[in-house]
């Protein structure tokens, strides 16, 4: 009697490392806003944003003097810390633990699990106007998801060799003036890719990046960080440059302006981790600051975009915002109709990996956010959002 061999499938990887067993659930954010996005799939709209970067300041040398003696610019170099390092070991993919209801007849708990999966993909690279781009097992594989409408489409196939580091896109797909999408690769060359997806572009066009950096003149810059607004690209730099990167006469897209201020904490910091969020129709950038190691944040600063000067100007009042940052997921809420504490910024990064804790802007002081139950009830109100 002949042996039944299992079946192979074509998208089934035969040398690929698998992923992992345990995913990492996305959105990682508080119990209480994975309720409200369940039964108020709009604030996806929110989520602008898929993770910080990590920087620290480059120690005093002899590269640090130029030949006749004079102090140059200082340095940033990009540093990963040892949570980043197993989670890249690990390879764990992700999955969206959020159940879309139309009614909220559950506490809010019932919604913060794994729903059963219906899209493609297993890794998520970014977040942006309420799509998710997921890359699959075979990294050539792109997808662009909606999960508020369980939805998705396919995208060009991505080049394996190419580095891929953040995606975003320049405004909602269903924008009249159109929808572009940018992927970073961390690099100089190719500096970034873009895609025209309202023109329906079955290929990625790359671009290379030969600008020189403004704060390390002998480099070219090299984009880590990039937020999608109003149709055009704000990218940052290692060193802290801020470009434009929109469509030229010939349809390409291209670096077309440079800001004149540099993106670093204006306290004394040894190293931080740079935020870039979308809130309320402004670019706010938030730096956690710390003095120490990476993992104490001491103090947490916010700046917006001045985008007729390109400049970043410093905000010292959030009034009725507050700030969700995290690993892989960013989010700007009306505090007054989710329910959080106005005018603080919740992270977490500090001490203890995947404990929230809070910032609040008018005291400059912060604390854990959910340490207990007691005072879980005192750093967010329940219910709150009237969806009638």
């Amino acid at each position: 009697m002949a042996q039944k061999t299992a079946k192979k499938f074509r998208n089934q990887p035969s040398n690929a490392k698998q992923a992992t067993p345990n995913p990492n659930l996305w959105p990682n954010l508080p119990h209480q806003l994975i309720g409200m996005l369940a039964r108020e799939p709009n604030l996806m709209q929110n989520i602008t944003s898929f993770g910080g970067v990590m920087k620290s300041w480059r120690s005093a040398s002899r590269q640090c003097y130029s030949n006749n003696g004079k102090a140059r610019l200082p340095q940033l170099i990009e540093i990963t810390s040892k949570k980043c390092i197993e989670h890249q070991k690990s390879r764990r993919c992700h999955t969206i633990e959020i159940s879309f209801h139309e009614e909220y007849p559950y506490p809010y708990w019932y919604y913060k699990r794994k729903c059963k999966k219906w899209y493609p993909g297993i890794y998520f690279k970014g977040h942006s106007h309420g799509e998710l781009v997921v890359m699959g097992e075979n990294t050539a594989d792109l997808y662009l998801l909606e999960p508020a409408r369980r939805c998705y489409r396919y995208l060009p196939a991505w080049d394996p060799n190419l580095a891929f580091r953040k995606c975003t896109l320049s405004s909602s797909p269903g924008d009249r003036n159109g929808c572009n999408v940018l992927v970073l690769t961390g690099n100089c060359s190719p500096a970034f890719a873009s895609l025209r997806l309202d023109k329906g572009e079955n290929a990625w066009s790359i671009e290379d990046c030969t600008v020189k950096e403004p704060y390390a003149p002998s480099q070219n810059m090299q984009f880590i960080n990039a937020i999608g607004f109003q149709g055009k690209f704000y990218a940052l730099s290692l060193q802290g440059s801020l470009a434009v990167i929109d469509e030229d006469i010939d349809s390409r897209f291209r670096i077309t302006a440079i800001g004149g201020s540099r993106a670093v904490p204006s306290k004394v910091s040894r190293q931080f981790r740079e935020y870039l969020v979308e809130s309320c129709g402004e670019i706010l950038l938030v730096f956690l600051i710390s003095r120490k190691s990476i993992d104490h944040v001491e103090d947490v600063e916010v700046f917006r975009l001045d985008i007729p000067k390109l400049s970043w100007v410093k905000v010292e009042n959030l009034g009725d915002r507050t700030l969700f940052l995290e690993d892989e997921c960013c989010m700007g809420v009306t505090a007054s109709k989710v329910g959080c504490k106005k005018n603080c910024i919740y992270f977490s990064h500090h001490r203890v990996y995947g404990q929230w804790w809070i910032f609040n802007m008018e005291s400059g002081s912060n604390s854990p956010a959910f340490e207990t139950k007691i005072q879980e009830s005192l750093m967010w109100n329940e219910p709150i959002l009237d969806l009638e």
